[in-house]
């Protein structure tokens, strides 16, 4: 692998990763504080356009409230997945600084620290954005319970969901089982490319391999006890 890394990077196919990492880390906190600020600002645009659009459902008619609910979802996802963007980027940036090569050298500590104190202040507002979502979804539905800091709190919501809305989640769920056990083994063998081309390590095949595990097994299970169970109440 070492041979076919030299010749890739000769004939200029390789990617200088020493230099974009060097590049990232020179820019680590202003990147960090750009990602926040623009987190902050989408995410409190779309808390209040979802807050107006709750308040609209209080007075609506059945057809009009209807439309409302769409708004709401299609509202509450694209804050959500915000929320998520912004918590994955944080953490691919702060990664690059994240070696006690980088901290030990050239007085890198202090920008470091600095970089640590954005990443977590951006943690901690997507934490409380995500409770004032599902405290709002709960005031405007009240029959929806559950504690959002709670670790039973996916349970007591879908508890609290009627049959319809059940039925949305559960083929939503498997949307999306469907989509990441198409999507594990393509980034396995990307991995896998990674490691030969660019020696990235063994690591990230090693973690996308558990991930592909987990899923399957995690699937498999709860198939063979939903079956025993309804088998059982027959």
């Amino acid at each position: 692998s070492g041979g076919l890394y030299e010749a890739t990077k000769a004939s200029g196919i390789g990617i200088d990763m020493a230099g974009i990492t060097a590049l990232i880390q020179s820019v680590m906190t202003p990147l960090l504080g750009i990602i926040f600020a623009a987190s902050v600002i989408l995410g409190e645009t779309s808390y209040r356009r979802l807050k107006a659009t709750c308040e609209k459902q209080q007075t609506a008619e059945d057809e009009e409230c209807d439309r409302l609910e769409y708004e709401e979802e299609k509202e509450g996802a694209f804050g959500m997945n915000i929320s998520v963007v912004s918590q994955v980027l944080s953490i691919l940036v702060l990664t690059f600084g994240y070696s006690m090569k980088y901290i030990t050298s050239d007085g890198h500590a202090f920008r470091f620290l600095a970089a640590c104190i954005v990443f977590i202040a951006c943690f901690i507002y997507e934490y409380f954005w995500q409770i004032r979502y599902v405290k709002l979804l709960q005031k405007t539905h009240p029959e929806k319970k559950g504690e959002p800091s709670s670790l039973k709190f996916q349970e007591q919501w879908l508890e609290s969901c009627d049959e319809a809305e059940k039925e949305i989640i559960y083929r939503s769920a498997y949307k999306a089982y469907m989509t990441v056990n198409r999507t594990v083994p393509v980034l396995l063998v990307g991995t896998m490319v990674a490691n030969l081309y660019f020696d990235t390590g063994m690591f990230a095949v090693v973690v996308v391999s558990v991930i592909w595990l987990l899923m399957q097994f995690t699937y498999s299970h709860y198939c063979v006890k939903l079956r025993k169970t309804r088998a059982l109440v027959r």
